[in-house]
């Protein structure tokens, strides 16, 4: 039995197997239609949770980060309470946006256009010279109407993921089939080490599923094919109507990519010996290796663009100025890496306007992760649709 037929079973892969050869990939227009994004973003991403940044970057009461997330501006604030919040990033009054770079020690947030000010728990405080010239406005205890509106945001393993319609199931219960493949390891409070962003001229569920095609590594990753070869990978496979796995034997640790950087705390054994990677539909992939966590988000920009933003984690103790090398050295292979993607990346959106090309003919080895994706974008856009806002 192959790895994937231990995680599955042998009768479950060979029906997802069967399935795939006789699959295909979404049609083109679901790459190249302004229309089908937008009910991407209305009906698969807003009811989701989607990840929208990390407790380490606003550690503190008064931090805030503003993110965009499916297409929507918002604000994550670490309130004086301790709590943290998210809303949506836009004045009641004219819709400008409030925050636009990251802050600490805020007091209030308070727009640029007409000075409303909010306090961190979104209610409204102040409206300068709402009644005329010196006729200043301060609500006792904010105005319904004029308070931010709430987005409901829940943090997993200190990453915060906010769900924009508000009605998906608590994140904790989201990504329990996760935790099981993490058994043995207990949520930790990690480092945030900086992120890297890259625009690339395709669409973003192209990005997804290039990460989940493993098969791709032996042509266009050398390195990382010395770090973790082809012949110790395995397919990416559904674990959820949500989440896919896979996980790959590290071979030979190399700089930035398993050596020169302390653990992760309290991993288990196991885990010191292979990467486990998760991709959450619809645009969160999740890389875990014993010295650090990149996580890769697809934000679509356009039909036929997206901003694409990896994410680094790392043990706190990382962070001493006698790793900045090393830390430099993980940036820099995540860069590098990516980068070999980008070619293959736009060529196959500049592919999806060819009526030579139907979806495609699939591994059946390789492929089952990549046809699961593309089956359940459609189907859960189906499932959510009339549930957004």
């Amino acid at each position: 039995m192959d790895g994937a037929g231990e995680l599955l079973g042998d009768d479950a892969l060979a029906r997802l197997r069967a399935e795939t050869s006789q699959g295909r990939g979404l049609p083109n227009m679901a790459y190249t239609s302004d229309t089908w994004l937008e009910h991407e973003r209305r009906h698969l991403m807003w009811p989701m949770w989607m990840l929208a940044g990390f407790e380490s970057q606003i550690s503190e009461p008064g931090d805030a980060l503003p993110v965009t997330v499916a297409g929507c501006p918002i604000v994550m604030v670490h309130r004086r309470d301790g709590g943290i919040a998210a809303f949506h990033n836009v004045c009641r009054h004219r819709g400008a946006v409030i925050v636009t770079e990251p802050c600490k020690g805020l007091a209030t947030l308070t727009c640029p256009y007409h000075a409303w000010a909010y306090g961190l728990d979104g209610k409204l405080r102040t409206r300068p010279h709402f009644h005329g010239g010196g006729q200043h406005d301060i609500p006792e205890d904010g105005d319904a109407r004029g308070n931010l509106r709430s987005v409901r945001c829940e943090s997993w393993r200190g990453m915060l993921f906010v769900n924009i319609d508000g009605k998906a199931a608590p994140l904790a219960e989201h990504m329990a089939p996760a935790d099981e493949h993490l058994e043995g390891w207990e949520p930790q409070t990690l480092a945030y080490g900086g992120s890297l962003t890259f625009e690339v001229k395709a669409n973003w569920k192209h990005i997804h599923e290039n990460f989940i095609d493993v098969y791709h590594k032996f042509a266009i990753h050398p390195a990382l094919c010395e770090f973790a070869p082809l012949e110790t990978s395995n397919p990416m496979v559904p674990i959820a109507d949500h989440l896919l796995k896979t996980w790959h034997v590290i071979a030979a640790p190399q700089e930035g990519r398993g050596k020169g950087l302390p653990p992760l705390p309290n991993l288990p054994d196991v885990l010191h010996r292979e990467g486990r990677f998760f991709t959450m539909i619809p645009t969160c992939n999740i890389n875990i290796w014993y010295d650090q966590i990149a996580i890769l988000v697809a934000e679509p920009t356009g039909t036929g663009t997206t901003r694409e933003t990896i994410h680094l984690l790392f043990a706190p103790e990382a962070m001493a100025a006698q790793y900045d090398g090393a830390r430099q050295n993980a940036l820099n292979t995540w860069d590098g890496l990516n980068r070999e993607d980008i070619l293959p990346l736009e060529s196959m959106q500049r592919g999806r306007v060819s009526p030579g090309f139907d979806g495609g003919t699939l591994s059946p080895f390789w492929d089952p992760g990549t046809h699961f994706f593309a089956r359940q974008v459609a189907e859960l856009m189906v499932a959510h649709e009339g549930s957004a806002p």
